[in-house]
């Protein structure tokens, strides 16, 4: 008979029961007695990066996943950013995280299967600089006609300077050149890079910057690839012309840079006019100027004689002397004018004084009229209006007189 479920169950060695501490220390040290780095490839999931930095995500494949950790420290040297669904390959220790009794890949470096991690960093960064509009071509600037100061950011030990200056020599010598020294490549490079631009753009005397180097191999040309290279440039006031490399090479500075020449000669050629262009140019203007010069002195030769020949210009005096007799009819005509208008206006009026002294009260008076008014001063036009024993006024043509009535007929 089994007196308790266990019985049946007798571990090796009974003394006590272990804790869930001793049980995840004894794991620990069977895993890490010989543990060494090892390699491990998945795909990456859930990923996440904490506030204080470290990166928590799990590497997994058809079958099963692990969790596993990046310190900030080792995230910060990664040239790519990490992300959901990317195979990527990794060196890592195995270690138990004993809090939570699991094991995790401590994971110490980190690549990309398939592509380079620089070009997965080319590419991320590309996508999101031109989501953010920095290859916008509104945003370019064309060159300034004319060049009289040029500033370069690169190596003064490098062969792009040399180049530059070469052309430089033999196109546009009265050029004034100000080289800002940087390093071109190396981890140190692309501050530097972005710093000189900004100092250029203070200080502000240049007309244009040339920014580049001579080839080399993607990680020699990765400064130019550089986020804070890019945004230096997108920033700059003045024009930019990025200039890295061979003609075969592209970096993030030319899509974002006003003018991309494929190679420091180029970008030198770009920024000037050749001498023999100009003298040129010159000549074929200096001969335009001479044909036009003689065109304009032989018109106005032309018109000048034509002005002495007019009569106004020989005889001037006839001239004035025909405008005063004009003056006088004009004014003779325009009193005979008025006085025929004042003539006119004045017959008018006297018979339109006429017409109203005809109508006038008065007039009826003198023919032997009167008018009979009441006390109130009201005309009296009827018998009607009367009674007997009112009294009422006369009006004669001469004076007036008052009266009573003492019978009315209709």
């Amino acid at each position: 008979m089994i007196d308790s479920p266990f019985d049946f169950l007798q571990p090796a060695e009974a003394e006590r029961p272990y804790t869930v501490s001793e049980i995840n220390d004894g794991i620990t040290a069977i895993l890490e007695a010989h543990n060494t780095l090892v390699w491990v490839e998945g795909e990456i999931s859930n990923w996440r990066v904490s506030t204080n930095g470290h990166c928590y995500f799990k590497l997994k494949d058809a079958e099963s996943q692990i969790p596993a950790v990046l310190w900030r420290t080792a995230a910060a040297s990664l040239p790519f950013t990490p992300e959901d669904g990317l195979a990527v390959l990794t060196i890592a220790t195995i270690r138990v995280y004993r809090k939570a009794g699991y094991y995790q890949l401590d994971v110490h470096r980190m690549e990309p299967r398939g592509k380079g991690a620089l070009y997965l960093a080319f590419e991320q960064l590309t996508r999101r600089l031109e989501k953010e509009g920095l290859f916008d071509p509104g945003h370019k600037r064309p060159l300034p006609l004319s060049i009289g100061r040029l500033g370069v950011v690169t190596s003064k030990q490098g062969a792009a300077i040399r180049d530059i200056v070469k052309v430089l020599a033999s196109r546009a010598p009265q050029m004034d050149v100000v080289l800002v020294d940087v390093p071109v490549q190396g981890d140190s490079a692309a501050p530097k890079i972005a710093a000189a631009l900004a100092s250029l753009n203070e200080w502000g005397r240049v007309d244009a910057i040339i920014v580049g180097r001579g080839g080399g191999s993607v990680e020699d040309l990765w400064p130019f690839n550089e986020e804070a290279v890019a945004r230096a440039i997108y920033s700059s006031a003045i024009p930019v012309i990025s200039a890295v490399g061979h003609e075969i090479d592209f970096t993030i500075a030319d899509f974002v840079a006003d003018i991309r020449a494929p190679t420091p000669s180029a970008a030198a050629e770009r920024a000037s006019s050749d001498r023999q262009e100009n003298r040129r140019y010159f000549d074929q203007a200096a001969l335009r100027f001479s044909a036009g010069a003689a065109g304009f002195f032989a018109e106005a030769r032309e018109r000048f004689d034509g002005a002495l020949s007019n009569r106004t210009l020989r005889m001037p005096l006839d001239l004035i002397r025909e405008g005063q007799q004009t003056l006088d009819d004009e004014v003779l005509g325009l009193l005979r004018g008025f006085r025929d208008r004042v003539v006119s206006a004045g017959e008018r009026l006297s018979a339109g004084a006429s017409r109203l002294d005809g109508l006038s009260p008065l007039a009826v008076l003198r023919r032997g009229y009167s008018v009979v008014s009441a006390q109130d001063g009201s005309i009296v036009r009827s018998a009607s209006q009367l009674a007997t024993g009112q009294a009422v006024k006369m009006r004669f043509h001469e004076g007036s007189a008052a009266a009573t009535v003492t019978s009315i007929a209709p």
